[in-house]
């Protein structure tokens, strides 16, 4: 006799609508949480680099969230893109001192718009498909939103970095950072 066990894997369609509700409501209140808390920080520190890495690790353990849910990989690279954010990240670190603010600027933003559409996924299958198709836009316009709420920070520290390459040529030299007026 054979001993029947059950499955342990169960889709999301598979769960009550209600279940899927809950699941749906508990993964938007952690991604409006992590986002406060992404805000919040922020707004302290002017790190373009460690909101990068934070957009990125959102992207991968939203994604992981998704497949573990039964999303499929849209990304034709799949798990290459762990590479590829790895080498992105060593190649914004080796670049010159002027180009990085933009380039950690468009690393995260990239991050967090991938974060977002994966999110939005996670919300779909939890609730049985529902706007699914709008998934791309929302992880759009949170990269273009980070992007633009980067501005400021990316044009300081390139002023940073320009004056202390300055710097190093005449030690005497002031540089004072005047931030564009807002229109």
């Amino acid at each position: 006799m054979k001993s029947h066990r059950p499955s342990l894997s169960v889709t999301a369609r598979a769960l009550p609508v209600a279940t899927r509700w809950r699941i749906a409501s508990s993964v938007l209140l952690a991604a409006a949480a992590c986002l406060a808390v992404g805000s919040a920080r922020a707004d302290e520190s002017p790190d373009l680099q460690g909101k990068a890495v934070a957009g990125q690790v959102a992207d991968v353990s939203s994604t992981a969230v998704g497949l573990a849910m039964g999303a499929a990989e849209a990304n034709p690279l799949g798990i290459l893109t762990l590479g590829v954010k790895a080498i992105a990240y060593k190649q914004i670190q080796e670049a010159p001192a002027v180009d990085q603010p933009a380039m950690w600027s468009a690393y995260g933003a990239f991050g967090w718009g991938a974060a977002a559409n994966n999110v939005c996924v996670i919300a779909a299958i939890a609730t049985g498909g529902a706007a699914a198709a709008l998934c791309p836009l929302i992880g759009l316009a949170t990269g273009m939103t980070t992007w633009s709420a980067d501005e400021e920070r990316r044009n300081r520290a390139t002023f940073d970095a320009i004056c202390d390459e300055q710097k190093r040529m005449n030690p005497n030299l002031i540089c004072t950072y005047t931030p564009p007026a807002k229109s």
